[in-house]
């Protein structure tokens, strides 16, 4: 593939054009819909799948490392689904998840070294999808376009031309999108959400966004390609590059450059999440991004950004910070006590309220404790982040962590980056889903992918 105008093209026709979608407030803040979610119209193919309540829902888990096989856990427990088949590129990471599945099920599932297979599995209503950043949205869309609905571990996609494809490909083939944000079935950030959708905290001025770092590192010495690796499959649309023992790590997914933008997009994507969660302020009109960032080693196998500090500047005059754990910590600290390495604060004309995965802070704790009237905004919610899944695939229903949602904070990372990397203001323009300047990082969206690999 060979930059945006041949993406362009190969996408040309995908039939939704989301962004000339209007919304209602009350829908968006229901759906989280706004340009980039297309309102699910229930169709008589739904009405009868919401009718089917009480089918079980056959899963395939695509990608069982270390946040695969917990996904694989956690999926195991919930009422309703059953794991039926495990792809997996490594033959002991398969098997061992087929065993687990036998223990806790009862049965064996499928096992597939390439996940094509799995797809072409009529029997399988969704997959969970916890491969390397570079696989997720490759997979996603081969998924979609075989009729499965889709978890899809975050961060979204490897480039900002294939999150718009992964998008258009859920509108279009009609399928169930979850992202692998699961802070969205925590009650105290739900509660912080609608406290401040619901006017607590006033007018919105401003947002200080945070992540922890990434690291550098990783060796490029060369070893066997191991026993049981599928390794040409492990890297599929990558470069071919020399095995070595940290590439066909978790940290080598999260760090190199050949499969990720950086920790910016792999933890950036939670408190980014938290930040546009029942919210629109990015979705006003163009905005505005400046930053500056550093590779902590450019020669070694992790040459993502591992430091960053990037402002933003909303069209309706709200602005963030978003930075990384070892820039924000200073600033954190002058109001908040509680330090977590991930968060989002929101600060308004009436006070503050602060929310991380791991905890909570407010200028005003007592906000905590209130209870919203019956025509208070919500957002919507469910305590298990799995069960909802499985909930919205049977009854073919928006899940609480839809593709909008996933494509809005994603764009944020990926801008961030070719901000700090260009050394340029990047002015964005969300409804039309293009840079506005400088017009020359349009053919940054999209890279050259290796193989048949295509994100089309």
């Amino acid at each position: 593939m060979g930059g945006l105008k041949i993406l362009n093209s190969q996408i040309s026709n995908l039939k939704s054009q989301i962004s000339n979608l209007m919304t209602t407030r009350r829908r968006f803040l229901t759906t989280s819909s706004a340009a980039f979610a297309a309102p699910f119209i229930l169709s008589s193919r739904r009405a009868a799948a919401a009718e089917a309540s009480g089918r079980t829902i056959r899963l395939g888990h695509i990608g069982v490392g270390g946040q695969g096989s917990g996904l694989l856990n956690n999926f195991l427990s919930v009422p309703g689904a059953k794991s039926v088949a495990i792809a997996d590129p490594f033959r002991q990471r398969r098997e061992a998840a087929g065993q687990k599945v036998k223990e806790i099920q009862g049965h064996d599932p499928k096992l597939f070294n390439d996940f094509r297979e799995m797809l072409a599995d009529p029997e399988i209503d969704a997959v969970i999808i916890a491969t390397p950043d570079h696989w997720h949205v490759p997979i996603g869309l081969a998924a979609v376009r075989a009729g499965k609905d889709v978890y899809v571990e975050k961060p979204l996609g490897h480039t900002l031309a294939q999150n718009k494809a992964m998008l258009d490909a859920c509108v279009k083939h009609d399928r169930i999108f979850q992202y692998g944000t699961q802070q969205r079935s925590q009650e105290i950030l739900r509660r912080g959400i609608e406290l401040v959708i619901n006017g607590a905290i006033g007018d919105i001025e401003r947002i200080d966004i945070w992540a922890p770092k990434g690291s550098g590192g990783g060796s490029l010495e060369e070893i066997p390609v191991p026993e049981g690796l599928d390794y040409d499959l492990y890297l599929g649309p990558a470069p071919m590059k020399p095995c070595t023992k940290d590439r066909i790590t978790g940290s080598g997914s999260w760090y190199c450059s050949d499969y990720a933008i950086g920790f910016i997009a792999g933890w950036g994507a939670h408190p980014l999440d938290i930040s546009i969660w029942g919210l629109d302020y990015d979705q006003q009109g163009p905005f505005k991004i400046r930053g500056t960032g550093t590779v902590e080693t450019p020669d070694a196998l992790f040459n993502t950004i591992s430091s960053w500090d990037v402002h933003m500047e909303f069209a309706g005059g709200i602005k963030s910070h978003f930075m990384s754990s070892n820039i924000a910590k200073p600033l954190i600290d002058t109001y908040r006590q509680n330090w977590c390495d991930d968060g989002t604060t929101f600060f308004g004309s009436k006070g503050w309220i602060s929310l991380s995965r791991g905890g909570y802070a407010a200028s005003n704790m007592e906000w905590f404790r209130l209870q919203q009237g019956p025509d208070a905004k919500r957002v919507p919610y469910q305590n298990n982040y799995y069960k909802a899944f499985v909930d919205a695939v049977r009854d073919h229903t928006p899940s609480i962590g839809p593709i909008g949602d996933a494509v809005r904070s994603d764009a944020l990372s990926h801008l961030s980056v070719l901000a700090i990397q260009s050394g340029n203001e990047v002015v964005w323009d969300p409804k039309a889903y293009r840079i506005v300047t400088p017009q020359a990082l349009n053919g940054r969206m999209s890279h050259p992918v290796r193989g048949d690999w295509k994100q089309s």
